[in-house]
């Protein structure tokens, strides 16, 4: 197809043809005919927004976040301890699907295993404890669960 407006596909006894809806042809055509008509007008596009929702920006984390994590955590998972490049510093406790914010006293740092057994592992409800007593050491009294979740205004 070649975007014209007016071609459509259409089928009779289960055999599929080309038809133009334009007024001046309303009639079946060929592929080709398409292709060379003087007639043909283009569908417009519509714009793509590039406004992203509030939600998604309040839960995304910005580098900035990940390098303060990461240098909190002391370059290290914080459940096998094992040293990790800055990009392993996203790791939501309260996670995105759920509302969990991107800023510091929500985003721990994880290994890639230890990040996917904490998310959908066996041990998850362990790695997740160990993750809250971590986070708590941090932030002590002033760390609160409900505070890590995105509110609509």
């Amino acid at each position: 197809m070649y975007n014209c407006k007016y071609q459509t596909i259409r089928s009779k006894k289960y055999k599929k043809y080309y038809f133009c809806r334009n007024p001046k042809i309303n009639n079946i055509i060929n592929y080709k005919d398409c292709y060379d008509c003087n007639l043909k007008e283009y569908k417009k596009q519509k714009p793509i927004p590039n406004k992203k929702k509030k939600r998604t920006i309040a839960t995304s984390i910005p580098k900035s976040v990940k390098e303060i994590v990461w240098e909190r955590d002391n370059h290290k998972c914080i459940f096998c301890h094992v040293f990790v490049p800055v990009d392993c510093a996203c790791c939501h406790f309260i996670p995105r699907s759920q509302g969990g914010l991107g800023i510091p006293e929500n985003i721990f740092t994880a290994c890639n295993k230890c990040h996917s057994e904490q998310d959908n592992g066996l041990n998850t409800i362990e790695l997740e404890k160990i993750a809250e007593d971590h986070l708590k050491k941090y932030y002590g009294n002033k760390w609160k669960k409900k505070d890590l979740i995105y509110k609509k205004n």
